[in-house]
């Protein structure tokens, strides 16, 4: 991985400051930990759901905090990129409307995805 893309997402993974990740991350780190932050929302979204379903209301509960850090890593990124707040709005229903039905149907595609949130400390581990 290409330091500017590992230091932009473990700036997302651990409530950076605007300062750092201006100073450290590069633009396009910065867009590709954006769309990480917002995939991994829709996952611990999902993930969420399921737990609540299965009885595990401590799980779910996790899965909602992570999504709570997941949001707010891609608003900040999205604020680092100099997209306005309608536009973060919009790309959270564009990724969750894309990502939602391929995480539900495709349950390889979504423990990739689980792989790929836990990997960038955006989403808690079993």
């Amino acid at each position: 991985m290409r330091r500017g893309v590992f230091i932009a997402a473990m700036l997302a993974a651990s409530a950076f400051s605007a300062s750092v990740a201006v100073a450290q991350a590069t633009p396009r780190g910065n867009a590709l930990a954006y769309e990480a932050a917002l995939k991994c929302f829709v996952a611990n979204g999902h993930a969420s759901g399921l737990r609540a379903r299965a009885g595990e209301p401590q799980r779910a509960a996790a899965y909602d905090l992570s999504a709570r850090q997941s949001f707010d890593a891609a608003t900040r990124l999205g604020q680092l990129l100099g997209y306005s707040n309608q536009r973060i709005s919009q790309d959270f229903g564009l990724v969750q409307s894309r990502e939602l039905p391929a995480m539900v149907a495709d349950a390889a595609y979504f423990r990739q995805t689980v792989a790929t949130c836990r990997a960038l400390g955006l989403m808690p581990r079993d």
